[in-house]
Formats: structure tokens, sequence, C-alpha cells
């Protein structure tokens, strides 16, 4: 009785009194909502304590009805209600906020497409058009992406496929980057990738290509003169010939930079074909590319039946140094560390990969799938070994235990073994160089402790 008495007597009031409360905004706590959540609308009107009114019309136009009290300061959220209960077929569908009149109510358009129900952006999101730079090693490049329309708000900027060490700001969309000396090449280098921006359910991107000026000139070949024939008019006498003038070779050569390690170009002319084709057409002047960067060539002694060893092969009775093509590439940090290709413990890393590990399917797989991960840093720690001889001692201190750990793998003869001793070889490296520091830090400070 007394419900039914509040209900007639609310609605006498609502009749008689004139309403002039308004909705003044409706929003969504999230930007989207998937099928499986509840969604709820909130906002405010302008008086407070009053009726709002949530009318969700779908594409066909049917509606569904969610209501709620305002608070005295006029902040309203209807009840959660589960998306697919409101959402069921695909399309726009409109939803309308009001106090009295539907027609005075403020409007927003969602869309469904059937997995989940976002807002229908009022503005296009677009990109200014970036034009393309140019910039010399080690110089810094930077610019700001923007909007056409500035107005809309709540953007989030990123890159895609950007170079290693380029950032943007996500906020302000400040790009910056500098290009470290290790971009330098003989010619410009072209780097393509995609500034992009989101805001709610839309994107944009646009496509930039900074292009590296090369870092230095390929050197020109030194060509010897030479003199022309000197013949008599007397048909007795032998055309006389003169011997071509010779000139200073340059030690070291001109394309050498001395700020960088000698021992450098020995490696890469070793390990690289293309370079050395390069050294071997442009510089023919030089007997070796020790003598071009003004290295003591190593004596490598004759051996005994015509055999050489690993690294050399006899070229008219002689062990010459060739490029070693490695079955799953070279160590570059240690041959970093131990300053040279031809050190012992890289020939013995060689034979371990190449006697044991590469004469199996098991072994094959595991290196395959190791150079694919080791080969993305590696360049990276041989350069730093290079640039910094503490840090090269550190390392080579470092790496000594697990180069005595894998003598264990020159027993391995079989495909079993292969498997065995190598899971041998992992666990006792994680015990040497994590388990083992980890128990030596715990009983450290158990020891420290029980004196205090």
């Amino acid at each position: 009785m007394k419900l039914g008495l509040f209900a007639i007597f609310s609605l006498f009031v609502l009749m008689i009194v004139p309403i002039y409360a308004e909705v003044t905004t409706i929003t969504l706590e999230k930007i989207f909502y998937i099928i499986d959540e509840e969604i709820s609308f909130s906002g405010t009107e302008n008086e407070g304590d009053k009726m709002v009114t949530v009318i969700v019309k779908d594409p066909n136009g049917n509606p569904e009805v969610l209501s709620d009290f305002s608070d005295s300061e006029g902040k309203y959220e209807t009840i959660p209600q589960s998306v697919k209960n409101i959402f069921s077929i695909n399309g726009i569908y409109n939803v309308t906020a009001f106090v009295d009149k539907i027609e005075e109510g403020i409007t927003m358009q969602l869309e469904f497409d059937g997995e989940k129900v976002f807002k229908v952006p009022d503005f296009v999101l677009q990109l200014k058009s970036i034009s393309d730079y140019s910039v010399e090693v080690e110089k810094t490049i930077t610019f700001t992406a923007s909007l056409e329309d500035s107005s809309v708000g709540d953007v989030v900027f990123s890159l895609r496929n950007q170079p290693i060490g380029a950032t943007i700001d996500p906020s302000s969309g400040k790009f910056v980057w500098t290009i470290p000396g290790k971009y330098g090449s003989f010619q410009d280098v072209d780097y393509s990738f995609d500034i992009v921006v989101n805001s709610e359910a839309q994107e944009d991107r646009e496509n930039i290509t900074i292009t590296v000026k090369k870092a230095y000139d390929e050197p020109e070949t030194t060509e010897l003169e030479t003199t022309e024939l000197e013949t008599t008019e007397l048909e007795t006498t032998e055309p006389e010939t003169t011997e071509p003038e010779t000139t200073e070779l340059e030690i070291p050569a001109p394309f050498v930079d001395e700020a960088k390690e000698p021992q450098s170009y020995v490696d890469r002319y070793i390990n690289e074909a293309s370079y050395k084709k390069w050294f071997d057409d442009n510089y023919p002047e030089y007997s070796s590319i020790y003598e071009a960067i003004g290295l003591e060539e190593p004596i490598i002694e004759e051996p005994e039946f015509g055999e050489c060893g690993e690294g050399t092969k006899l070229i008219d009775g002689k062990c010459t140094i060739v490029a070693i093509q490695s079955k799953g590439g070279g160590c570059l940090i240690a041959t970093a560390a131990y300053g040279s290709e031809m050190a012992p413990q890289i020939q013995f890393l060689r034979e371990i990969r190449d006697n044991q590990l590469m004469n199996t399917d098991s072994g094959i797989s595991f290196m395959t799938g190791f150079n694919q991960f080791y080969y993305s840093f590696s360049p990276t720690i041989a350069d730093m070994q290079r640039e910094n001889p503490i840090f090269k001692e550190a390392v080579k201190l470092w790496i000594t235990p697990l180069l005595s750990s894998l003598s264990v793998m020159s027993y391995a003869e079989s495909e079993s073994q292969v498997i065995g001793y190598g899971i041998g070889v992992i666990l006792m490296n994680i015990g040497m160089y994590f388990v083992a520091p980890v128990m030596l830090f715990y009983g450290i400070r158990k020891v420290r402790r029980a004196k205090f």
C-alpha cells in the first residue's frame, strides 16, 4: 500500500512540477567492450537527483530501455548489462540519454561487429604528411608528427619497423634518432618505416624514409705508370722497353681507419667473401691484407707430408691462409676476445661444432636455433670488445669456464651421446653461471646475519 501511494505521489509530482533538467554528457568507461563483458552508460545532467533514461536502438529501430537516478551532483550510471543482451545484430546503434523528452537528450553512436561494441568516432584521424630526411652518421634527426585535425585528443603515437635506437614520444609525437657510427657504409643506406597514430578505434600511419649518407668513399685504385716502348729505326735493333716505374706503397693503405683495430680488417678479409674480393680487386699491389694494414703476417710452419692445418690450404708448396667457410658461422664474441680466428680457443670451438654437432641431426637442429639467437646480439658485443680493452678482458675471463666445459663434447660420437653430453654441458654451465653465484650470495647473507 505504501509503495503504491509513493508511486502515485511521484507520478503526480512529475505531472505538476516542470522539469528543467537536461542531460549534458553520455559516455562509456572503456574504448570498447567484447561480447562477454558487461556494459554501462554514464554521464551528467545539470540538476541532480533526477531520473535519467537511456534508450539503445538497434539498426532496425528496436529499443532497449535503461534508467538510473543521478546523484546530487548530477552524475548517473546505468546498471551494468551483458553486451550480448543489448547488442544482437551487427551495425550502428543510437544511444540516447534524456531526463524528460527524448528529443532534448544527447545521442551517441555505437557500432557492433559481432565480437565487440565500440563508439563510432565523430572525427577523422589523419596524420599530416611527413617528408623524407637525409642525415649523416653520428648526427641526430628529430621532428614532431602531428594531425590534420589538432582538436583530436587522447591519441597515441608509435613506430613500426623502425631502425634500432629510433624513438617517438607516445603523447607529443616527437621523433628522435641519433645515427650510430656502426651504420657507416661505402654508400647511402635507406631506412623506411611507419609513423602510427591511434585514437579510439581509428588508426592512421605515414611511411617515412631516412637516408643515412655514406660515411666514407671507396678508395681509388692506384695504377702503376708505364712508359712507352722505344724502338729504333734500324731493322736489326731489337725494340727496347723500359721497366714500369714503381710507386712506393702507402702503409697503412688509404682505406685503413687508424682508429680501428688492424685485426678487424684481417677478420673481415678472412670471413667476408665480398670484402676479400673488394680488397683483391682494388689493391693488387699489396701482397696481402697484412701488408696493407701494416701488420706482420704470421709465419706458418711448413707441414710434414704436404698437409696444412685448419684455416690454411697448400698452394704452390706453401700453407696459405684461406677464408674459412663456417657451417654455422664464426664465434664473433670469442674471436674478438682472443684476437684472431686462428687462436687455439677458436680452433677448439670450430672442431666441436664441425666434428660433433654438425654430424648429427640433433646437433644441426640445435645449431640452427642457437645461431638465430646468437647472431642477434653477438656483433654488438664483438664491436664493444674491440672498442674497450677492459671489457674485452672481462669477456675473455667470463667465457673461459664455458670453453673448458665444452671439452666434454669432444667425446660424443653418436646421436645419443651428443644429446646426453649436450644436456650435461648445459646443466653444468647453468650451475657455474647461475646456481653457484646464487648459493654464494645466500651463503654470505646467512653468515652476515649470524654475526649480527
